[in-house]
């Protein structure tokens, strides 16, 4: 070998090194990858350039409205994007076509919260039957708030309800929503079995389907198969899927494709008059989040109801809360944990408002509940319900918390019992608390609703 060679003394020429390549060779070799380096640098420069150009194109297409009421969320951006059931800019042949009929006015048919940070994304859906306060005060269904005073109203009603900032408002009718779908070339759902609706005008066979622009419309829109919550779960689905299909290469690599995906989402859409491109492009970079199996989606949570005369879903204001809660501070963005369940956190319940038997009963709800209850007692008065925690205890804090009729307050403490419930004069213990969990909130409903549910792999 060459190295035997040299431990003989021989001599062993300049110009090869023990591999048996040249100065020369290794320069080439050198070159060779720099040039590659400086090729996918440019390649990936190129991309870059295409979506900063793809926003710019969708941003300049789009509709802009005046909207009151928006504001900044933090590192977070939510935006309220709304499905339009307006027809009035629909002809004859076109309401035909995509089975929209005739109807007059203007209500929301799709109101759904978007939270993106960085590359992960979370929807909440707002049921259009939600029974809420509207931003003139009237009461009844969340759908006819945009009818009362527009875009402003119904971020003013979404606000007041959930107490999330809504960052950007984003707004679609019939016509567009189907030339979005047209412009990626369809989108596939699964359906379990076949999906028949005249009113929604679709007839669409079992197994996996892909949907043309008009058969989606139908998609999203169709209730009467099963209930409205059925009908925001393939909402969710069909989000999920479209993203995932502008994400894919032969969509961001493919110029044409990708600019005539950019130039019909932006005429289909209308927007507030603050959002530009950046705000697009973080919500680009919020699309494989979008598209991911793992992409927290909830429904504010309710109870059918039947007020002066009306159909509604009234909201249950303590499982509703813990929802908003987890959008108002970030957490429902986290990585997920395995779930604390109440047979994991034990209590110490205290009565504070001294209503003989009250920390009895509390105990006993609870107890209900899951809850383990370590000891009951009584306490100095308070004003309203505590839950007081030692520090590494937060969770379970919080989920007692979440599970006391009327709500309670968290308040750290250094020493005592690891978690205290303290029942105050706010507290109704004449309801059963909720049991349920942000997870269990999650609108994991997709295997009960046909079309719901993830296609396979080969769909």
């Amino acid at each position: 070998t060459a190295a035997g060679a040299r431990a003989a003394g021989a001599n062993v020429p300049p110009d090869r090194d023990d591999h048996g390549f040249s100065p020369a060779a290794r320069g080439r070799r050198r070159g060779l990858g720099s040039r590659l380096l400086l090729i996918l640098l440019v390649v990936a420069l190129v991309m870059v350039l295409m979506g900063v150009a793809a926003a710019a194109t969708a941003a300049a297409r789009m509709s802009r409205v005046n909207v009151q009421g928006l504001s900044d969320a933090g590192d977070r951006m939510n935006v309220l994007v709304v499905g339009s059931d307006s027809r009035e800019q629909l002809n004859e042949a076109q309401r035909r076509r995509l089975g929209t009929g005739s109807a007059d006015g203007l209500r929301t048919d799709t109101i759904l919260l978007l939270q993106v940070k960085g590359d992960r994304a979370a929807m909440l859906s707002f049921p259009r039957d939600l029974f809420v306060t509207r931003c003139d005060g009237s009461q009844g269904r969340i759908n006819v708030a945009y009818a009362l005073g527009g875009p402003s109203c119904l971020v003013d009603t979404v606000t007041e309800l959930s107490g999330i900032p809504v960052s950007h408002y984003l707004e679609v009718d019939f016509l567009g929503f189907a030339q979005i779908v047209n412009a990626v070339g369809g989108v596939n759902v699964f359906l379990d079995e076949p999906m028949s609706d005249r009113d929604a005008h679709i007839d669409l066979p079992a197994g996996c389907v892909a949907l043309t622009g008009r058969q989606a419309l139908g998609f999203v829109r169709v209730r009467k198969i099963d209930n409205d919550l059925g009908r925001i779960a393939r909402q969710q689905r069909f989000i999920k899927e479209l993203a995932k299909r502008v994400a894919q290469p032969s969509t961001l690599l493919n110029p044409l494709r990708l600019f005539r995906t950019a130039n019909a989402g932006g005429a289909a859409l209308t927007a507030d008059r603050g959002l530009g491109p950046v705000d697009l492009a973080r919500l680009a970079r919020a699309g494989r989040g979008l598209g991911g199996s793992s992409l927290p989606s909830f429904a504010v949570p309710g109870t059918d109801s039947n007020i002066g005369g009306a159909a509604v879903i009234v909201p249950n204001e303590a499982e509703a809360e813990r929802v908003f809660r987890s959008f108002r501070n970030g957490s429902v963005l986290e990585p997920k944990r395995a779930a604390l369940r109440p047979s994991q956190v034990e209590v110490t319940v205290l009565n504070g408002a001294g209503e003989a038997g009250l920390a009895g009963r509390a105990a006993e709800l609870l107890t209900d509940a899951g809850f383990e209850i370590s000891n009951v007692g009584n306490a100095p008065a308070v004003d309203r319900s505590v839950v007081r925690y030692r520090p590494g205890h937060r969770d379970e804090a919080n989920l007692l918390a979440g599970q006391v009729p009327g709500g309670a307050v968290l308040e750290e403490v250094s020493s005592g019992e690891p978690v205290t419930l303290i029942i105050g004069p706010d507290a109704d213990l004449s309801a059963a608390t909720a049991r349920l969990s942000l997870d269990d909130a999650e609108l994991i409903a997709e295997v009960e609703y046909n079309g719901a549910g993830p296609p396979p792999a080969d769909c």
